[in-house]
């Protein structure tokens, strides 16, 4: 690390601290918590490349690379040895989530660019579109999977943010690529917004979307380009991801297949990883599939239209690293409220899953109508869908696609009542659709209750909050609903633990 030192200018205090921290740990790590750890060699890694861009004022810039990726590779050479040996990772996942932060570093690799050779096209095959606003700390990383894609046939189009404080000119500079395009808003946008614009500047028949945060695997463009070529009926694709980062914990359950499970999955869930997605250009405006731009939920949003729209897919492999890093970015979502205090994320959910069943009456045939007594699109109802996609899928079991029918836990609810306030359990996004569905039916008087934020010490912001003390070995006052994506039994047992029995005192909701 000495070799930065010699250049004056390329360092600020606050990067020295950095330094020093980094020194202070090497060897020593176990004297730190874990969590600690990563952020430290997180911010070291940020630093490095905030030094680069002033090293490359001094020294060429294939010297300066060299200069940082020795300096990574020395810091981190012994990390992950230290902790496998003597067994401190603090999760199954921890080994992981250190391996990731070394080896996905844009430092890490021996080379700054590993571009493949080839002759541009006059007018690119694709237009990758990549939305950027404060994203300097990953969008090396982002930018060097896409110029280093085994297919290069492309024009990457960058829409920058209005009044966006990131050195994107001095970033791109580094990777010298000319068909690199910065599209800049003009006002402060959404981002269904920011794609638009960039769609409109596209000159591809094939648009891919690429997130400045992710990381994409080389072949990515070359597979999903060729599936297109091999199947002209499939007119938009994705693919399957691997979620990484420091903070937070992941799943990697795959995503449907065909087109038909995917139209099954749109009714609830979101059918495709965003940043993986691939569609004709032509196709997506004959139908007018663009992003809308009042949403929060712009993917969510457009993946329901498209799978009424157009023929999908999603291929099986994992073409697509898919960062899970800092705050929750959900969580920032539901806090924007209307000005009853309703989510708006959540009003736009209940709207477009209402939209979506509206979309799916319309695609039935007379046997299918015929499944459901030829009700009217008003009275289709979520259970209708499910028998809908049994029938299309030959299948009883949707579990893998889509969460249970609950209608028949509302029927349980409403007749054990009794008088009772009821207690919605969780706060997350199925807690606060639950409270829209609460306010629906003209509850007025509920409280909400939720374990984890009280257990971090935050504040529901609510003024129906109430603490899990207030539950207990009270039935009699309160009837629970809890309101998750899935059966937790640390829940149901801490209830029965207090004299609240199934379907008398609680109810699961899976909405």
């Amino acid at each position: 690390m000495n070799q930065l030192w010699q250049y004056e200018c390329v360092l600020t205090d606050a990067d020295r601290r950095i330094l020093d921290r980094i020194n202070g740990m090497i060897g020593q790590w176990d004297a730190y918590p874990y969590l600690d750890v990563l952020q430290a060699y997180r911010e070291f890694d940020f630093m490095l490349k905030r030094s680069f861009l002033a090293l490359i004022q001094q020294i060429p810039t294939i010297q300066a690379y060299a200069i940082l990726h020795n300096i990574w590779i020395e810091s981190t050479k012994n990390l992950q040895a230290f902790y496998a040996e003597r067994d401190l990772f603090p999760s199954p996942n921890g080994a992981v989530r250190l391996k990731d932060l070394i080896e996905l570093s844009y430092f890490y690799a021996q080379q700054l660019l590993n571009r493949p050779e080839s002759p541009a096209a006059v007018t690119p095959l694709i237009s990758v579109i990549l939305p950027v606003y404060q994203a300097q700390q990953y969008l090396w990383e982002a930018l060097r999977s896409v110029y280093e894609q085994t297919f290069q046939d492309f024009e990457l189009i960058l829409v920058n943010g209005y009044q966006n404080g990131d050195p994107l000119e001095a970033i791109l500079s580094v990777f010298e690529d000319t068909r690199t395009f910065i599209v800049q808003e003009t006002e402060k946008a959404r981002l269904g917004a920011s794609l638009n614009l960039g769609i409109r500047q596209a000159r591809g028949s094939f648009i891919a979307r690429m997130d400045s945060d992710d990381i994409a695997h080389p072949e990515r463009f070359f597979k999903q380009i060729k599936f297109l070529q091999a199947h002209p009926e499939i007119d938009f694709c994705g693919t399957q991801c691997r979620a990484f980062g420091t903070i937070n914990n992941w799943n990697n359950k795959p995503y449907p297949l065909l087109h038909q499970e995917l139209q099954c999955r749109s009714l609830k869930f979101c059918s495709f990883i965003h940043p993986s997605v691939m569609w004709r250009k032509e196709k997506f405006i004959e139908n007018n599939l663009w992003y809308n731009e009042e949403v929060l939920a712009e993917d969510t949003d457009l993946f329901a239209r498209v799978v009424f729209s157009l023929k999908t897919a999603n291929l099986q492999e994992t073409l697509l690293l898919y960062r899970r890093e800092g705050a929750n970015l959900s969580i920032e979502v539901l806090k924007k409220k209307n000005n009853n205090n309703q989510s708006l994320a959540v009003i736009q959910s209940i709207m477009l899953e209402r939209n979506t069943r509206a979309a799916l009456y319309q695609s039935l045939n007379q046997v299918e109508l015929n499944l459901i007594q030829n009700k009217t699109i008003d009275s289709f109802t979520y259970r209708d869908a499910l028998r809908i996609f049994k029938y299309r899928l030959g299948r009883e079991d949707l579990s893998d696609l889509l969460p249970p029918d609950t209608s028949e836990s509302e029927t349980i609810f409403l007749a054990n009542l009794n008088n009772r306030i009821p207690v919605i359990w969780g706060y997350g996004w199925n807690g606060q659709v639950l409270e829209y569905r609460l306010q629906e039916q003209g509850f007025k008087d509920y409280r909400i209750v939720d374990q984890r934020l009280q257990e971090l010490e935050i504040s529901l912001e609510s003024p129906h909050a109430m603490r899990l003390e207030e539950l207990e070995s009270n039935p009699g006052s309160y009837y629970v609903l809890i309101s998750m994506d899935k059966h937790f039994p640390e829940v149901t047992h801490r209830l029965e633990s207090y004299g609240y029995a199934p379907q008398e005192d609680y109810i699961e909701f899976f909405v």
